[in-house]
């Protein structure tokens, strides 16, 4: 075939990849829910701080590039290994996905759950005769679906789920005050994310004919097109007993423990197709387990966010506010301010009036040294410069949610 030909060939179906991209409900599915994530999440800033911290916008944008880059690195995993997962497969996974984000669980957008149970449902749905002809063909096409590539897939899918919540999970947490069960209010971190991953998928439906010279692809074998499809992966994990950074970093960790795995189960499926249903079926319990392990860990280790006997502590900071340009930081302590020693919300609001045109703060770091830091405070910034406390009991509605 001429070289030409080929790249006009190759070309043409990545315009019809596009085409039907934005096609695909979940196109637009996805992106209202990440926005629903930012409304919600602004709503209770206000009700517990009575600010936002970022727009409602941030929960779009700030996963959106992460995202995207995932969505590239898995394109050219599939594209290079040639990893051809059914179209039928792919609608089904499709249809979890949108059933999951309405009913707004962000935990349940591992795809150690949405997958899985697609492996699970396509074993077991071939065998339902519904007598509408359409629903029938697609359930007959699930019952050819080859696990062994589908697996893979969703060996790689965890690895990229693991890689985002360790190395971008960190970032831009939101501070949450809630109830224990023994009455006392307590600051944590909430990260709550939706990922916007759009990725590339070689679908064998014999829809353009097939191209010889593609890369680990048979030569001669059944035609393949070029999806580009949306999909999303979500997380929603509470942090009370550590900062945000290390606890997230070893849930990252733990979930690309469980990609290694299953990746030694599509292994297995190569040589015993049924282990397909195990293999899936472990991702889900595994995958539940960690979720469980990891709320254990919050709830029975000391929180760390809670009043001290010496200064408040600093919950979260405000981008862009004076307490940012002082460069404090979640988890130190301020001890003084302007001058006064302050060991409550009230005694830290009080010295800040002192002056009003400047702020002079002794802190405490997280190493345990003293520093002090200052910046001026105009009439059009913060006037609490930006700094987020657990707040007093009183403060709150007795109908918060506890711990």
């Amino acid at each position: 075939m001429d070289g030409g030909v080929v790249m006009e060939e190759i070309g043409w179906e990545l315009v019809q990849a596009i085409g039907r991209f934005f096609a695909h409900p979940l196109t637009y599915v996805i992106p209202i829910a990440m926005l629903l994530l930012g409304y919600f999440r602004v709503k209770r800033e206000r009700s517990t701080f009575h600010t936002r911290i970022f727009q409602m916008a941030f929960d779009l944008t700030a996963p959106l590039l992460p995202g995207f880059l995932a969505g590239l690195v898995l394109s050219i995993i599939v594209i290079v290994s040639g990893i051809a997962v059914p179209f039928a497969f792919i609608g089904l996974v499709s249809i979890i996905l949108l059933l999951v984000l309405m009913t707004g669980r962000t935990n349940w957008l591992s795809p150690a759950f949405t997958v899985s149970t697609a492996v699970i449902l396509a074993l077991f749905l071939p065998e339902w005769n519904s007598g509408n002809a359409f629903i029938d063909n697609w359930l007959q096409a699930l019952a050819g679906t080859d696990f062994r590539p589908v697996i893979i897939w969703l060996a790689v899918l965890i690895m990229i789920e693991g890689i985002l919540i360790w190395k971008n999970g960190n970032k831009h947490t939101s501070p949450v005050v809630v109830k224990s069960t023994r009455g006392k209010w307590l600051g944590a971190h909430r990260l709550q994310r939706i990922w916007f991953i759009p990725s590339i998928m070689l679908v064998p439906d014999g829809m353009i004919e097939s191209i010889s010279w593609w890369p680990l692809l048979p030569v001669g074998g059944e035609d393949f097109a070029l999806f580009l499809i949306p999909f999303a992966m979500g997380t929603n994990y509470t942090i009370f007993h550590t900062l945000p950074a290390p606890a997230v970093k070893r849930a990252g960790q733990r979930i690309i423990l469980l990609s290694l795995l299953v990746g030694a189960g599509a292994a297995t499926v190569f040589y015993f197709p049924e282990a397909a249903l195990y293999t899936a079926a472990a991702a889900i319990l595994i995958r539940e387990a960690l979720t469980v392990w990891l709320n254990r860990e919050e709830r029975t280790r000391p929180a760390f966010f809670m009043p001290r006997s010496r200064g408040v502590g600093v919950l979260g900071i405000l981008p862009s506010s004076p307490a940012a340009k002082m460069g404090l930081a979640p988890g130190e302590t301020i001890m003084k301010v302007n001058g006064q020693q302050v060991n409550s919300e009230k005694e830290f609001y009080y010295a800040l009036q002192k002056n009003s045109a400047y702020c002079k703060i002794e802190v405490t770091d997280l190493q345990g040294e003293l520093r002090h830091v200052q910046s001026a405070v105009y009439d059009n910034e913060h006037h609490e410069i930006g700094v987020l406390l657990v707040k007093e009991r009183s403060t709150f509605d007795p109908s918060a949610k506890e711990a």
